[in-house]
C-alpha cells in the first residue's frame, strides 16, 4: 500500500511537470491516476484496493449540445506497474453531461459509459461487458477529479469487478 501511494505522489508530480509544456501536441487527450475499492467479496479476496492509469480520447463532436464523448481505456492493477495476474482493462465510450456553465471554471458534470472489460484476476483471462459512471469537476482549465464506479459483468472464475473510486486527472 505505502510503496503504492508513493508511486501515484511520483507519477502525479512528474505528470505535473511535463504538463507544463505550452504545446504537447495532444488535444484531446486526457491522463486520470487514481484508486479504487472493491464493493464485494470477490474482489477483497484478491486486493482491498486497485489502483488506475488511465487514458481519455476526445471525440470530435458530442452526442448533443452541453456533453462530450470520448473513447476510455482504464488500466487497473492490484500493484501499479504489475501487469497479468490481478489486472483488469477497460474499453469504453462514455458520455460527459456538463451542467449549466456559471462563468467560471469549476465546472461540474456526470459520465457514464459502456464497453469491454479484459479481466484478468484469479482464474483465466476473459472478456466481459463493463460500465463506468459517476460525477466529475473541472478544477482548472486542464485538471480534473471524479469519483465514480466501473462495473462487469461476472467472468467464469473471478466474479464480477465491481468498484468504486477517487481519480485526479489532466486534460491535454
Amino acid at each position: 500500500m505505502k510503496t503504492t501511494l508513493v508511486a501515484l505522489a511520483a507519477l502525479m508530480i512528474s505528470g505535473g511537470a511535463f504538463a507544463q509544456t505550452s504545446d504537447l501536441g495532444m488535444n484531446g487527450v486526457s491522463l486520470r491516476i487514481g484508486m479504487v475499492f472493491p464493493l464485494d467479496n470477490t474482489l477483497s479476496g484478491v486486493n482491498d484496493n486497485f489502483s488506475n492509469l488511465a487514458l481519455e480520447f476526445q471525440s470530435p463532436s458530442g452526442l448533443s449540445k452541453g456533453t462530450d464523448s470520448y473513447f476510455a481505456l482504464d488500466y487497473f492493477s492490484k500493484n501499479l506497474g504489475n501487469f497479468g495476474k490481478g489486472s483488469v482493462v477497460p474499453v469504453t465510450y462514455n458520455v460527459r453531461i456538463h451542467q449549466r456553465s456559471t462563468g467560471g471554471t469549476r465546472q461540474t458534470y456526470a459520465y457514464g459509459g459502456l464497453g469491454l472489460a479484459f479481466v484478468d484476476l484469479l482464474g483465466p483471462s476473459e472478456t466481459v461487458v463493463c460500465a463506468r459512471g459517476g460525477f466529475g469537476m473541472n478544477i482548472s482549465d486542464h485538471s480534473f477529479i471524479e469519483a465514480g464506479g466501473t462495473f462487469t459483468a461476472a467472468t467464469s472464475a473471478s466474479g464480477s469487478f465491481n468498484t468504486i473510486g477517487l481519480a485526479i486527472g489532466y486534460r491535454f
